[in-house]
């Protein structure tokens, strides 16, 4: 078994060194990366070497599901290469992985590196090629939290007399988070010419989520109707957000509850051990 795991670990370093030297032309792909979703990029050139071969390019399924992450995370005409990171990402960190495992499974004759090389390979692959989705997940929630507060905020300050687009600039610039950040763009967008509507349609396809999009129709379609109207549907939206910041505080709370059952049973079963050990040894 050892020789299996040395000759499978010298390939694999064989290979590697081979694509190490292929990833020099590679550089300039991952010299504009940063942030801590990129660790270690001076090593991605080998995921882009191995994807660069027909057998191990991204493509089909996979490759469209990543653009689409990408065209809400980034600007829409680099999505296809952050798509290509993300895969290049993956091959590195499996390949590295399945080497060392290997390599230190057959040099120490403990197959447990293998195992454990293959394991972590494997995540990486996971992690990586589902990072973007997770991000997207997170700042989804992150914006529906905040939804009813700002419907709240967009339909006192209507009331008040003010424009939409006014309005949409003093709430954008009112805190901090996911969803302000993302209306702030969109005021970007109607100071360069685009119009009210297509900005706040564009909000609601990069919140990426349900909610949103359907506070962002029923805005666009108020827009359409007149200002009487829009105020009408904003004080309707805000009574159906308030139901749903319950329902969120509500799924939090169970969500809670449920991440403390573990800890919870561990402890009660380690109290268990310790009685059952010393009635057990009462009795010896």
């Amino acid at each position: 078994m050892r020789l299996v795991e040395m000759i499978i670990g010298t390939i694999l370093a064989i290979l590697l060194i081979v694509q190490i030297l292929r990833s020099g032309k590679y550089k300039k792909m991952t010299e504009g990366l940063s942030g801590d979703d990129y660790p270690l990029k001076g090593t991605y050139g080998i995921g882009f070497a191995w994807s660069s071969m027909k057998l191990f390019a991204l493509r089909d399924r996979m490759r469209e599901e990543l653009i689409g992450q990408a065209k809400l995370l980034q600007d829409p005409q680099y999505a296809e290469y952050y798509a290509e990171v993300a895969w290049a990402q993956a091959i590195t960190f499996a390949h590295i992985s399945f080497t060392l495992g290997f390599l230190l499974s057959g040099m120490f004759d403990f197959t447990l590196f293998a195992f454990i090389g293959i394991a972590f390979g494997a995540f990486s692959v996971y992690y990586f090629l589902n990072n973007m989705k997770n991000i997207l997940k997170k700042r989804s929630e992150e914006c529906v939290y905040e939804l009813p507060e700002i419907v709240s905020n967009i339909a006192l300050l209507m009331n008040s007399g003010m424009v939409l687009k006014d309005v949409w600039q003093i709430v954008a610039d009112s805190k901090e988070g996911e969803i302000y950040t993302l209306m702030k763009s969109s005021c970007e967008d109607m100071r360069n010419g685009m119009s009210e509507k297509d900005a706040i349609y564009k909000f609601g396809v990069l919140s990426n989520s349900g909610e949103i999009k359907k506070f962002t129709s029923a805005l666009i379609q108020g827009i359409d109707q007149g200002s009487r109207d829009l105020t009408n549907i904003l004080a309707e939206q805000s009574v159906e957000m308030l139901s749903l910041k319950k329902q969120i505080m509500l799924q939090k709370g169970e969500a809670a509850a449920s991440k403390l059952l573990l800890p919870i049973s561990l402890i009660f079963f380690g109290i268990l051990i310790i009685v059952l050990t010393a009635a057990f040894g009462m009795l010896i």
